[in-house]
This record gives structure tokens, sequence and C-alpha cells, in this order.
């Protein structure tokens, strides 16, 4: 098992068949009650010595009413304020019992329990929890960090192989901005030609890149920024897409995001056509998206209008500088944000 340390205040556990060894990783015996917030896809042999709260699958249920039908459930169940909450799921469960959790009686301790590679190297660690409103992605939420979290790499086996490659989005999104042999290494192989051993690895070091960057600036104010580098277009094309009957992987909408902003990146003469044209087929290599047809060019500027990432009516980009370099609080005038969309539309 590989221990990842976070803000010197709790551990990421990394292993194969840890999950059922749970309250030997972290002592469960100190909480009045021990409550399970998942979905209806995670199989049910999972902690299931646990009561559990069930709900929808998908970001079309992060939303206000889930959370309080959890809410209502926990306190059906006499949750307290000595209880923890697990959440056991990927990064919509991740975020949305978080959120939960951080806001019933004023805060309860919770446990991130992932079961996606994508929630494992992204949404699982750092402390942001919350949920859509509005159409507008992770609008609502708090920074709150968990007792802990554990990440069995046999869970994965559940995942399709859509959901599975759509992880490695944040994988290389990591390599790109701040380790460029990492990034080598991670876009050497297809994602289902990694050993299980070779995974945990590269699932422990995405880890160590996003603790490394949020150490100083929890909250945001920041170098955590660089995190978001291909999330701009990618959060908005998201939104759009939940409207259709095929809406994006978030890790699929961050792949054609950081396409997109890796464009914006060369016009702007932070880096040059071939790093672009490098990135760009690094993710195709892997088999993610690397193109979306943005039709109205207004409702994606309201999305990105409304984003977190906008201040004082500006939004604030973070933008590619090279393998292992980025820049945050970027601006980017509107005929090169439309010029990236038309370079994803082909």
């Amino acid at each position: 098992m590989e221990i990842v340390n976070v803000f010197d205040r709790y551990n990421v556990y990394i292993g194969s068949g840890i999950l059922g060894n749970i309250n030997g990783i972290i002592n469960l015996d100190n909480f009045s009650k021990v409550i399970v917030i998942t979905d209806e896809n995670i199989p049910a042999n999972y902690l299931k010595q646990f009561e559990k709260i069930t709900v929808p699958p998908g970001e079309k249920s992060k939303n206000i009413e889930t959370v309080k039908l959890i809410w209502e459930k926990m306190l059906e169940l006499g949750c307290d304020r000595k209880s923890l909450i697990i959440n056991l799921g990927g990064g919509v469960i991740g975020d949305m019992g978080g959120f939960a959790a951080s806001c019933y009686m004023r805060g309860v301790k919770f446990l991130q329990v992932s079961t996606t590679l994508l929630s494992s190297v992204d949404a699982s660690v750092g402390g942001k929890v919350g949920i859509d409103f509005n159409g507008v992605k992770n609008l609502i939420g708090t920074f709150n960090q968990p007792i802990g979290v554990v990440i069995d790499i046999d869970t994965f086996n559940s995942l399709s192989d859509r959901e599975f490659i759509s992880g490695f989005a944040e994988i290389i999104k990591h390599g790109i901005i701040a380790d460029t042999e990492y990034f080598k290494n991670v876009t050497s192989k297809k994602p289902g030609e990694f050993s299980k051993e070779e995974l945990i690895e590269i699932i422990k070091r995405s880890c160590e890149i996003k603790a490394q960057i949020i150490s100083d600036d929890e909250k945001e104010a920041g170098n955590r920024k660089l995190l978001n580098f291909g999330h701009t277009v990618g959060h908005a094309i998201e939104g759009i897409s939940l409207e259709t009957d095929d809406p994006l992987l978030h890790g699929e909408a961050v792949s054609i995001g950081m396409v997109a902003e890796a464009k914006i990146s060369k016009e702007l003469g932070l880096i040059d056509g071939v790093t672009a044209e490098k990135i760009k087929e690094s993710l195709m290599f892997v088999g993610l998206p690397v193109s979306y047809s943005v039709e109205d060019f207004e409702k994606f500027s309201s999305l990105i209008g409304k984003d977190k990432k906008t201040e004082s009516g500006k939004i604030r980009w973070t933008l590619v500088k090279g393998f292992g370099e980025a820049a945050i609080n970027q601006e980017v005038p509107e005929d090169v944000i439309k010029k990236s969309l038309a370079y994803i539309s082909q």
C-alpha cells in the first residue's frame, strides 16, 4: 500500500484489495455511527457492513434536491455530530457527499473512498466539495477536508473502458502542468496496458503533484489555480453536453478543454505549435476525445462567465507554457476563444 500525505492533516491510502480492511486503515470505532453515501451503480457488496444512503448516479443528480434527500436520510438514520460519512463512489458522490457532510449540523467528518480512477486523482484529494446549480458546474460548495482518502484499485474493475480512460485526462494534465517525465510515462502506453503496480504508482504520483500544488494554497487564491488547466472550456462544454442525450464524462470534457486551451496558449505565444499538437496527439493516443462542436457561442460565453474562475467580470485562465509549466490568471481576447472553439469543432 502506498501513502500520500495532504496538508499534514490526512493521508491518501492507495493499494489493491485494501477496501476489505478499511477499519485497519481508518479507526472507525471512534465514531458514534458510520453511514455510507453511494449511488445505484456501486456494487452492493462494498462496505456492506454499514448503513447506506443510495442516490441516483451521474452528474445530473449532483444538485440541491439530491442533497436534501441525503440530509433527510441522515436525520432519519440518527446521524449526529460524532458520526462519520463515507463517500463511496466517483467524483459526483465525493463532491456531493462531502458537501452534505460539511453542512449537516454545521459539519460532520467524512472519508472519501474513491471507486473511479478519475476521482482518485482529482476530486477525492484537496477538500473541494459542492454541487452544480442552475446549469453551472460546482457553483455551490465549500472547502472541507476529509479525514482520509482510500483508493482500492480493484474497485476499478467495475468501470467501463470509457470511464477508466476518462481518468487519464486529469493524470495527463498533472504531467503537462508540473512534471515532464511523468507526462512521458503516463502517455507511453494505452491506459489498459499498465500493470496494477504501475497504476498504483501513477495514482500516487498524481496525488503527490496535486498535494504539492495545493499545500500552500488550500482555498485557491494562487497556485492551486494551476489545476484549472483545461477546465474553463471543459466545464462549459460539459455543462452544454449535460443537456443532450449523450453527455460527456468529466475527464472527456477536460481532455477537449486542454486541447482548446493549448490552442489558446499557442495563439498567445506561450507555446509553439509543436507543443500544442503534442498535447492533442497524446490525448488521442490514450483514447480521449479531442473535439466538440460548440454551436451556441453566447451560451458558451454565459457558462464561462459564471464559472468560479471569473473575477470582477474577467475570466482568469490557466494556460500552459510548456511541458511541466503553466501560468495562472491569464486574460484571453474573445477572438482567440472563438478561434480555439473553431479548432476543437473540426
